[in-house]
């Protein structure tokens, strides 16, 4: 069965069938590659067309695989590293208990931690969070003062 054949599919299986390993196990033959076409001139593979509807086929073809729109992580400004701006993220309010601070803290890591966040961000995300765990562990220092005060 090395050879080619115009044999359905049907017969071929039934001499398999019969033959039972008989046949001596050859292997197939390998495929020839005309290695001409490979070696073109220079000048077929610079040739221009002719044919401007051709062109315009072409030009259309690779206009739905092309984009000029930013990735979306460029479109995106980083977060802030401003303490005024986390502050302002952490809705801190100088009342909170140590368990509401602890949750704060837990929802923000959540978002902003730096295993969380690609790459690109990670050092932000470093800064960002050793911001807002200073000012958490602040605010509870001073609510500990209040709290031995009163």
């Amino acid at each position: 069965m090395a050879r080619f054949t115009t044999k359905d599919f049907a017969s071929l299986l039934d001499e398999a069938l019969t033959s039972n390993g008989t046949e001596e196990q050859t292997a197939p033959a390998r495929p020839k590659i005309p290695f001409e076409i490979l070696g073109r001139r220079a000048a077929d593979r610079t040739a221009t067309v002719s044919d401007p509807e051709a062109a315009a086929e072409y030009l259309f073809a690779a206009a739905d695989h092309f984009s000029i729109e930013p990735e979306l992580s460029q479109l995106i400004e980083p977060p802030s590293v401003e303490p005024f701006d986390i502050a302002h993220e952490l809705r801190l309010t100088g009342r909170e208990t140590p368990d509401a601070l602890d949750r704060i803290r837990r929802e923000f890591a959540f978002a902003n931690h730096p295993d969380r966040v690609s790459e690109d961000l990670r050092d932000r995300a470093i800064i960002r969070m050793q911001i807002a765990n200073r000012m958490i562990d602040d605010a509870k220092e001073r609510g500990a003062k209040i709290a031995r005060i009163s």
